[in-house]
Order: structure tokens, then sequence, then C-alpha cells
């Protein structure tokens, strides 16, 4: 809705700021200075390049330029890109029972997508990297952030860092590649991103505190189901999708993989 009113680059910085000015309100009374000297602070740092900044601008060119589908389809691998890397690096421990609930979820996600339309045809093959690269970077920010909370395991800052060095980033990429004047203009499209920002960051606080608390398996499988949710929602709230049989297979085969997951956690 925000993108039929304003560019993505502009929306993306006015995301990523809101979520930024959200922290720091949150955080300013009760922020230890200490916490900026940690280690950990390079660590939330180089997630924050990533994640929000370059996933979110990512993400809105591949819904731009080879649609919702696509984008959902390559975001289904999130748990895998995510996932080996904490294996490899990390030292966390994936039970079989988590590995086929994995399985399933991509399986259930990527049939999401291919029902929904997915075609190569009339398709530049080089703008399938936008999708695939948005996966890829909000994967990678996981474990990259997993590693600062085994240093400093506070969220909170976690998240004010990364919104932070986000929003420089996503400023740069204005200044640089785009029209810094349209920030000024305030329109719907101001008041959609800025909302968008508020739900954004909600999520992203209760990813980070899913990540604190569990390992990156668990949180990158469940965060994976967003498809899912958008489905729903394009179902009953903004009408833009009608119900289909095929619905009904894909919600069982999320459900079931991601109980999977969790039980395989549990087991673990």
């Amino acid at each position: 809705m925000a993108l039929s009113h304003l560019d993505g680059l502009t929306g993306t910085f006015i995301s990523v700021a809101t979520m930024a000015t959200l922290f720091w309100l949150i955080s300013v009374w009760q922020l230890n200075w200490e916490f900026w000297f940690s280690e950990a602070t390079l660590y939330f740092a180089l997630a924050g390049v990533l994640f929000p900044a370059l996933a979110q601008r990512l993400q809105i060119s591949a819904v731009k330029n080879v649609g919702p589908a696509f984008t959902a389809a390559f975001g289904a691998f999130l748990p895998l890109f995510a996932t080996i890397p904490a294996v490899l690096y990390l030292d966390e421990r994936v039970t079989l029972l988590q590995i086929l609930g994995i399985c399933l979820l991509v399986g259930g996600l990527l049939l999401a997508a291919i029902a929904r339309g997915v075609s190569l045809r009339n398709r530049v093959f080089y703008l399938l990297f936008l999708p695939l690269g948005a996966a890829m970077v909000r994967a990678i920010a996981q474990p990259l952030t997993k590693a600062g909370y085994k240093i400093l395991a506070e969220p909170i800052f976690a998240t004010l860092v990364m919104t932070s060095v986000s929003t420089l980033v996503v400023g740069a990429m204005v200044i640089v590649f785009g029209v810094p004047r349209r920030l000024l203009s305030p329109g719907r499209g101001h008041a959609l991103f800025t909302l968008n920002g508020i739900l954004v960051g909600t999520g992203f606080l209760a990813m980070q505190l899913s990540l604190v608390s569990g390992p990156v398996s668990l949180t990158a499988s469940l965060l994976s189901t967003i498809p899912i949710w958008t489905l729903v929602l394009g179902i009953f709230f903004f009408k833009n999708e009608s119900l289909k049989w095929w619905h009904g297979v894909v919600a069982l085969i999320v459900c079931v993989g991601t109980i999977m997951v969790v039980m395989g956690q549990a087991d673990g």
C-alpha cells in the first residue's frame, strides 16, 4: 500500500528510522553506556548493516521487480541459510526432528509460492538475486546477533544498535541513490511507512528476545512463516487473495513442520 504512494528507498529509510527512534525512546532512560564498549556491539553493528537495512532494501526491491510470489519462494530458505552457519560457527545442535521440520517448512512455503503463480517467463535472470539476497542477509544477521548475545545478552540494546546502524546505512543510500527532498514532503506514503516501521520494529524486538533465549534454528524457522501470515491477511483483511484448496494443504504442512522444530528443540 505504501509503495503506491512513495518510492521504496525513501520508504525503507522512513521505516528503519522509525524503528531506531522507537528503540531510542525505549532505551534512553535505562541505557547502560558501558554497553557501547563491549565486543558484542561490533557483532550487533555488523548485523545492523545486514538487517534491517540491506534486507529491507532488497526485500522491497524484490517485491517490486519480481513480485511477492518469487520473494516468498526464496524467503522459504531462510531457516537453512540461518541454521547452517549457526551449526558450523556457534556449535548449535540440531536434532533430526528439527531437520525434518525445517524441510517441511521449506517445502510448504515453496508450495505456497508456486501455487501463487511463480513463473520464470519474462523474468530477467539477475533479478532473482534480489529475493535470494534478501533471504540470505536476513538469515546471516541472526547467527551474527547470536554471537553478540554470547558476550552481552541485552536484546533491547542490540535492537538499538542494529536499527541505528541501519538508519545510517539506508540514509547514505538515499543521499547517493535516492531523492532526499522526498523525505521533506510528508504524505500518505510517509504515514504508511512509519506505521510499517512500528509494526516491524515490534516484531524485530520479539525476534531478538527469541534469539537471546533460544537457538538460531528455532527463531529462523518460526520467522520463515511470515508468508503464511501475509497470505492470511491477504485473504481475510486486505481482500487481495482468494481462499483456495491449497491454502489448507500449505497451512497443515507448515503447522506440522513448526511443531516438529519446536518439539525437536525440547528433545535436544
